[in-house]
């Protein structure tokens, strides 16, 4: 089969009557030409969408002795709220052990119940 043929039968982009339709050895080029570029784009595209790129970040916190807000919400659902506390350790290595302002301990009912709110204990200093 002469070079010619293969890459006429290649034309993707043809005129969409059958009479005005002309396969061209140039179009064979183009449709090889635009698929090379789309597969090699996609790909590119893919890899830089796979990669993972760290970038470490050192930042100062000037505030000294500030509280930090954090917010949980956590459900141990098997465990009486009595049997809970909240230990603390900063990146410091400094630990607070039974921390108990600002925090709210919720009672849940059973899920089989509903799992509702029974009671609300607001814990304080």
């Amino acid at each position: 089969m002469p070079a010619k043929s293969r890459f006429t039968k290649l034309d993707a982009f043809t005129k969409t009557v059958e009479d005005a339709r002309v396969r061209t050895t140039s179009g064979g080029i183009v449709t090889i030409t635009s698929l090379i570029l789309i597969t090699w784009l996609v790909w590119g595209e893919w890899a830089d969408y796979r990669r993972i790129v760290v970038h470490p970040e050192l930042i100062v916190d000037k505030g000294r002795g500030e509280k930090m807000e954090i917010h949980m919400n956590i459900s141990f659902p098997r465990i009486p709220c009595e049997l809970l506390t909240l230990d603390v350790m900063d990146v410091s290595g400094e630990v607070q052990t039974g921390v108990m302002h600002g925090v709210n301990k919720v009672r849940l009912a059973n899920v089989n119940e509903g799992g509702h709110e029974i009671e609300t204990k607001a814990l304080q200093l």
